[in-house]
């Protein structure tokens, strides 16, 4: 009994240490992670001076901390929104390649922190120690850079650094964009002193030549179209969404049947194509740039270029093509050999038996479609015309929205899908007819005195 006793209270004594022993390690651990480290920072950077760092702190989060901190501190006395912009893009123009890291060892280092965001390269990155001094280089973006485009992921302009090869340049672009073909050759453009003389040298990529400052690089590669060229079919076919499609041979026939074609449903005459360059225009091919082009040399008057306006935002807006689409099996016509591409948007309105009438009617909305019917009977059907209807009512064509005005004497073809509307007579006020009056008045006064002095250049 006394053996067991004792070899009791032995585990117990035991397990008092261990959880003793437990404690003093977590509090050593919570005192070495409370405890901080200091980190000078030199150079042209946003701010200089000493920090407090936290152990276990890699290089990149502890300029990133510090960074963020005095951004925000320079940015909270700028109310301006423009200005904070530029000035935050001026901060953000520090140097993250060719960092001087000097320990208290005696020991310095060269940092590449483009490297470790490009590759994770974490001798690029290293933890920080205490006394750790850190000090940026100047860089000047408009002497001191490498700029590389071609068959790369990401083509970009980045600090030089004393020894960079094409594989740096290369590798700080993305690396090699395997979309396309035949890639092993580079053009390397460098500039004399004076930026009048351009020497131009190929080289290849496996050779992996030294580059200078100021190059400019492109990574020759054959073209490769295989790209998601693709026109939306919207409406009424049995199958609704994106097409795929070549780049420039794809017809419009084979489009319809890669929809499986249109339902009994569609309305053919109503059909559109909206050209894809239209909805997705660039900065170079815009509808203010076009409008100018178009404006440039005309002789129109004053109060057509309203109109002239209109037109052009709407050509530039839709770029319509001029399709039949009844047409589209024919393989004889031009509708079926009609070229689409890359977003095209074609669309496909269901049949309506109806027309719509509305303005000045008391009762707006659509109205039965009968055929050889005219105006007034799709007036009687929407209420007749209201107590404010001017005497002229339009046709608007459902297709083209051309604007027909209705006369007693002509036939009009009217038909499934086109407007009636019946125009409000402006109310006029005693006001109104007042200034109009002054208006003309002074107008009569002013001929008449024109004319009195004409009469009266004999005499004098």
């Amino acid at each position: 009994m006394k053996k067991i006793i004792f070899i009791f209270l032995l585990s117990i004594n035991f397990l008092n240490a261990q959880n003793e022993l437990n404690l003093s390690k977590a509090n050593m651990n919570d005192l070495i992670n409370s405890s901080g480290i200091s980190v000078t920072i030199g150079g042209s950077f946003i701010v200089n001076g000493t920090f407090s760092a936290r152990v276990g702190e890699r290089l990149d989060q502890f300029i990133t901390r510090v960074f963020l901190q005095a951004k925000s501190e320079q940015l909270s006395a700028i109310r301006d929104i423009g200005q904070r912009q530029q000035v935050e893009a001026e901060l953000e123009k520090y140097s993250k390649r060719d960092i001087l890291l000097k320990r208290v060892s005696g020991q310095n280092q060269k940092i590449d922190l483009e490297k470790f965001y490009s590759n994770g390269d974490l001798t690029q990155n290293p933890y920080l120690n205490n006394d750790d001094v850190i000090i940026f280089p100047y860089y000047d973006e408009d002497r001191n850079f490498i700029y590389i485009t071609g068959a790369v992921n990401n083509s970009r302009k980045f600090q030089f650094v004393e020894g960079d090869k094409l594989e740096d340049a290369i590798l700080l672009a993305g690396g090699i964009n395997n979309g396309y073909d035949n890639i092993e050759k580079a053009e390397i453009s460098r500039l004399d002193s004076k930026g009048d003389a351009e020497q131009r040298i190929v080289v290849n990529i496996s050779d992996n030549p030294k580059v200078e400052r100021g190059d400019r690089i492109t990574i020759l590669a054959d073209e490769n179209n295989r790209r998601e060229y693709k026109v939306t079919v919207a409406g009424e076919v049995n199958r609704p969404g994106n097409i795929v499609i070549t780049k420039n041979s794809s017809t419009l026939r084979e489009v319809i049947e890669k929809a499986s074609g249109f339902t009994e449903h569609a309305d053919l005459s109503r059909a559109e194509l909206i050209r894809g360059a239209n909805v997705f225009k660039s900065t170079l091919f815009n509808e203010e740039i076009e409008t100018y082009l178009m404006s440039r040399m005309s002789d129109i008057a004053p109060e057509d270029s309203t109109s002239l306006i209109i037109d052009n935002k709407l050509r530039f807006i839709r770029g319509n093509g001029v399709i039949n689409f009844n047409n589209v099996f024919d393989t004889t016509s031009l509708a079926s050999k009609f070229i689409v591409r890359d977003y095209d948007y074609i669309y496909v309105p269901e049949r309506l038996n109806l027309v719509y009438v509305f303005g000045q009617v008391y009762n707006p909305g659509y109205v039965e479609y009968k055929e050889n019917e005219q105006i007034d009977y799709y007036l009687s059907k929407a209420g007749g015309r209201g107590q404010n209807a001017k005497e002229e009512t339009y046709l608007i064509k459902g297709k083209t929205r051309s604007w027909t005005k209705a006369e007693e004497e002509v036939k009009l073809n009217i038909e499934p899908g086109d407007y009636i509307w019946v125009p409000k007579e402006p109310k006029r006020t005693f006001s109104y007819y007042l200034d109009r009056t002054v208006a003309i008045s002074s107008v009569v006064s002013a001929v008449a005195t024109i004319l009195l002095l004409i009469i009266q250049i004999p005499k004098l």
